[in-house]
């Protein structure tokens, strides 16, 4: 209203505005206005006073009295209820407390007199300690006074090389110079390699056969210079020491227990994840990339552990075979005449009673020297296993026939295993492998043809399963390489003792020839080189049982030797052995026996593993134990200790 008159009103006053001319204030008008507005103001608190008053009603609060008189009531109600449960917690729990209170007491006398025992005994002990040590000290202390001054000497020298072995063991292993020194001779040891195969192929260039010949030539002259210079080393390792049989057996078949491991790992891997992917179909999954690459990824590892194992079975096989011939002309009386028997002083020239026998013969005279066989044996088997040999390369030689020597090679395993393989197979060709000849006219053939036709029948039938006939078939074809050696089962035992050598030497030697030439085959798909892997895997685990017992044999044969029929004993044994279903089972004792000894890795067995306690040798141990006779006395008074502990159990 001020505004709207401020521009019509310049020099004379408003009677609406509270401001004249000359802004002074109007003060009739400002005190109207002041009551104007405390009437309002009295006005809206008034109503705002009844609208609180009706907010108070319709909440219905509770009066002072009812509000108290309902707060005594609830302190009564929680009162009441504490007193309840307290109540109910001390019926509850009584029981437990007083149970608890006796077992307490008891406790605290049986502490009390194992402490008073303890102490005592402890006491005792301490003293007799004391007693003991000073009398020990004082008895040192005499001896090391009347000890001479070198004896002192050589005392504190052995102290002061003990030390300073001490001071050398934690200076190499904080600076280590073992795993240095390892590394130095591993470079040492490639550059060697590196240098002799470059000489190898610098002779190739003028003569391939040379080349070859060089790796036995230096080692033969390193042989004879040894022979020259030191010959009691040579007799002394060939004779004093275990190193022929850690060479020839120990070694490879600790290699052949880690080849069948990591084989076996590798195809029940494989076989767990074929299961897996045999839940969809098999025409869709062999088109997947995924299913192409894991394919190709397990063909790669088997086709790593093949080069091993074929490495390995080779030399089974020469092994074997060389056993085979060696033990055969032992049975010859003409070569046993000439082979080395047990040398001791003069025995051999003496009869029963001292007296002197018979001067010997001429082939007598020939006996080759027990020392001079063992240095042979030494030299023959670090040739065959640890000879560094290296094949030259064909591009380098200038021999005209460098095309039609690419197959051969300069490996001793190689060289035997050529050689010896063609005679076992034609040892074998008679009876063994039926299976390849099941389409001939032969009565064998026919015999075959008619058991498999009878067998399909009866699964047909569902009178068998088809792995019992595949068993059953396994076990007919491969008792047919046993039919030569069949007949010396009913002839005596000289004679049986050949019949023994062809069923545990020669039989193993024609299926690990086999298998040996099944693997060896490079366009091979995945499933033909697992089975093929398989079958190495069980001629494999079949040459470890075939170490086994042929070292039992080997200790109990002087004991054998008195037993009626054990030759034919023995017979039964191999044959037995050498079939699939008990050659995986021996196998899988003797491993399960060395991986719980800690000889042997688990790759991946460790949850499917025994305890110590479940071990065949120790439960053989326990039942020996238990057999032996023991002291009566002892047994008497282990019974009346064990009356008197029932009858005090139920005294209490």
């Amino acid at each position: 209203h001020r505004l709207k008159c401020l521009p019509t009103a310049k020099k004379s006053c408003c009677s609406c505005c509270q401001y004249s001319q000359c802004g002074a204030p109007n003060t009739r008008l400002w005190q109207c206005d002041i009551a104007a507005t405390m009437n309002l103001l009295s006005a809206r608190i008034e109503v705002l006073r009844e609208r609180v008053s009706l907010l108070l009603e319709s909440l219905a609060l509770p009066s002072r009295d009812e509000y108290l008189f309902a707060a005594s009531s609830a302190l009564h109600d929680v009162q009441a209820a504490t007193l309840s449960t307290w109540n109910l917690a001390y019926l509850t729990f009584r029981p437990v407390f007083i149970l608890f209170g006796i077992i307490s007491k008891y406790l605290a006398v049986l502490l009390r007199v194992i402490l008073k025992h303890s102490v005592a005994h402890g006491f005792v002990a301490a003293r007799e300690g004391y007693f003991q040590l000073r009398t020990a000290t004082i008895w040192f202390v005499r001896f090391q006074k009347d000890l001479p001054l070198t004896a002192k000497y050589a005392e504190l020298g052995a102290v002061l090389v003990l030390l300073i072995l001490w001071l050398l063991r934690r200076r190499f292993q904080k600076y280590r110079y073992g795993e240095r020194t390892l590394k130095w001779y591993r470079n040492k040891k490639e550059r060697t390699l590196i240098w002799y195969e470059g000489v190898v192929n610098k002779v190739a260039e003028t003569s391939l056969l040379l080349a070859m010949l060089l790796p036995h030539l230096l080692y033969m002259l390193a042989i004879a210079a040894i022979k020259r210079f030191l010959p009691s080393a040579l007799t002394y390792l060939a004779t004093r020491t275990y190193l022929i049989s850690a060479i020839s057996m120990w070694h490879p078949l600790y290699k052949t227990f880690r080849v069948i491991g990591l084989v076996n790992h590798n195809l029940s891997c494989l076989a767990t994840k074929d299961d897996r992917g045999e839940s969809t179909k098999r025409t869709k999954s062999s088109l997947v990339p995924s299913h192409i690459k894991h394919q190709q990824k397990y063909k790669e590892q088997l086709g790593e552990y093949k080069k091993s194992a074929i490495n390995l079975l080779k030399y089974w096989v020469v092994y074997a075979t060389l056993n085979a011939i060696f033990g055969t002309a032992k049975l010859i009386p003409f070569i046993r005449s000439i082979l080395p028997i047990n040398e001791s002083s003069d025995s051999t020239n003496r009869g029963l009673f001292g007296s002197k026998m018979v001067k010997p013969g001429f082939l007598t005279r020939l006996r080759l020297s027990g020392k001079l066989v063992e240095e042979f044996r030494l030299v023959f088997f670090i040739w065959l296993l640890l000879v560094p040999v290296s094949f030259p390369r064909a591009d380098n030689a200038r021999d005209s026939r460098r095309t039609t020597t690419k197959t051969m090679s300069n490996v001793p395993v190689e060289i035997l295993y050529n050689n010896l393989s063609p005679f076992i197979i034609s040892a074998m060709n008679s009876s063994a492998f039926l299976s390849n000849k099941v389409e001939g006219s032969t009565f064998g053939a026919k015999t075959i043809r008619f058991l498999r036709s009878l067998l399909d029948f009866l699964v047909m039938t569902r009178a068998l399963s088809e792995k019992t006939r595949d068993f059953i078939m396994l076990t007919i074809v491969e008792s047919s390489a046993l039919l030569p050696a069949a007949v010396t089962m009913f002839m005596p035992s000289y004679f049986t003792s050949y019949g023994v050598i062809y069923v545990s030497l020669i039989v193993p030697c024609g299926y690990s020839i086999k298998a040996c030439n099944a693997v060896s085959k490079t366009t091979l798909s995945l499933e033909t080189m697992v089975c093929t892997m398989e079958d190495m895997s069980r001629y494999l685990q079949f040459w470890v049982v075939s170490a086994a017992i042929t070292t039992i044999l080997c200790w109990f044969e002087p004991l054998l030797a008195w037993v009626p029929l054990s030759t034919h004993a023995i017979w039964l044994i191999w044959s037995f052995v050498q079939m699939n279903y008990p050659t995986r089972k021996v196998y899988s004792l003797i491993e399960e026996e060395l991986i719980v000894f800690g000889l042997l890795e688990s790759h991946g067995k460790d949850s499917d593993m025994k305890k110590l306690n479940d071990t065949f040798l120790f439960q053989s141990a326990r039942r020996i134990i238990a057999a032996l006779p023991s002291n009566p006395e002892t047994n008497e008074v282990i019974n009346a200790a064990e009356v008197n502990e029932s009858s005090h159990k139920k005294q209490q």
